[in-house]
């Protein structure tokens, strides 16, 4: 996997990285990740622009894309940015696998697990591809925090 890791502090970025590493494995196995190219950018800005703590998009053509852009809020604390990122690389892994298609000369029609879907017939929170985003960012965040032996440092821990 081509990964690029920028903005933020070098601690951040270097975090980001190694989950990014271990998220990609959990999710797709190293067969599927050694053809993928994947640009972080961390924006302090990103909420305040746009109202969200994190995006992907593919960038290349066809099928199964290979190239993805994430965007992180990097003004949250670096907790919330690790899950965030965890989200986002769902749905890097729902296009990867082509779980998940978007079809850009219908605009708004989505394929997911092989069936066709407009997204204005369907609220937000019942789009399956989020569905499943949400219902795996938590414990993908944990697994990897108690693999890479952070989960005890008071950063990592949910707020009181």
């Amino acid at each position: 996997m081509l990964l690029n890791v920028k903005g933020s502090t070098a601690a951040n970025r270097k975090l980001v990285t190694t989950a990014a590493w271990w998220y990609a494995e959990k999710l797709m196995g190293s067969r599927l990740m050694s053809n993928l190219e994947i640009n972080i950018t961390m924006d302090n800005n990103l909420y305040k622009r746009t109202e969200l703590e994190g995006s992907a998009i593919w960038e290349d053509e066809g099928q199964r894309p290979k190239e993805f852009t994430i965007e992180l809020d990097s003004s949250s604390q670096i907790r919330n940015i690790l899950i965030t990122l965890a989200h986002e690389m769902v749905h890097v892994k729902q296009w990867a696998k082509d779980e998940m298609y978007e079809y850009y000369n219908t605009p708004g029609m989505v394929r997911y697990m092989g069936e066709k879907m407009f997204m204005k017939d369907i609220d937000y929170w019942d789009y399956p591809w989020e569905i499943e985003a949400y219902g795996r960012q938590l414990g993908l965040f944990v697994r990897f925090c108690k693999d890479v032996g952070i989960a005890d440092r008071e950063d990592m821990k949910e707020a009181a």
